[in-house]
């Protein structure tokens, strides 16, 4: 009888198999239509998954209040880059950058930064996003800019990184200006071809075009992510 029950749930399996394949693709296919507005569930996504679905254009986000998946990938049909023809810093604030009142230190204290970014705000990094984040940090996947002023964390950013590619996942200030410089940080490092080759900025604001940031379509992001994937000498 247990032989005969083995039998039948693999057959099962078998034949669900490709019926949930055309669904998740379904899935996937109508959240490129809706441009983003919704995602596709993401259950248990392990780190070497969210680089590869990230150079194909998918980022993973938490879902707060979620009553099943916490976690899902979403895919926008425009993406806001900063390439090294276009990083810039605004005016006002190189004054800022000249006075050097704030240490920037790259790739230190990513929990710290991590923590500062959930401080205060109701959105997709959620504590599920974090723990699935976390795991990428521990393989060298994620970067960090952080603005200190006596050793004493105020500002900065952190993202995904691969080979030469900065996607920028969230940012946060405890004073004036210290996220800001962070940014700036990272624009310079574009410009003298230095760090990174392409800066991911996600969906496009005043903020980021004050930094040289520009829309291109989803085909055109994927293809700069691998042209500048390449390892960072």
């Amino acid at each position: 009888m247990s032989g005969r029950f083995d039998d039948v749930r693999r057959r099962a399996r078998r034949e669900l198999r490709p019926l949930l394949s055309v669904s998740v693709g379904s899935a996937i296919r109508l959240a490129e239509r809706l441009g983003g507005r919704f995602g596709v569930a993401a259950r248990s996504p392990t780190a070497p998954e969210i680089v590869t679905n990230y150079t194909r254009g998918w980022v993973l986000f938490g879902v707060p209040h979620a009553a099943s998946s916490r976690l899902e990938w979403r895919r926008f049909p425009q993406r806001a880059v900063i390439t090294r023809e276009t990083a810039h810093v605004p005016k006002r604030l190189r004054s800022i950058q000249r006075r050097a009142e704030l240490d920037l230190r790259h790739n230190e204290d990513f929990d710290a930064i991590i923590q500062h970014c959930q401080e205060g705000r109701d959105g997709w990094l959620t504590e599920e996003a974090v723990a699935a984040y976390r795991g990428l940090h521990d393989l060298g996947f994620v970067a960090t800019v952080g603005a200190y002023r006596d050793d004493r964390l105020v500002g900065g950013l952190w993202g995904i990184a691969v080979g030469r590619v900065l996607g920028i996942m969230s940012m946060f200030h405890l004073e004036d200006h210290a996220g800001a410089l962070a940014l700036a940080a990272v624009a310079d490092q574009v410009a003298a071809d230095e760090r990174w080759s392409l800066v991911d900025c996600g969906v496009l604001n005043d903020n980021f075009k004050r930094y040289g940031a520009y829309e291109v379509p989803h085909d055109q992001f994927c293809e700069l992510v691998w042209r500048a994937a390449r390892p960072v000498a």
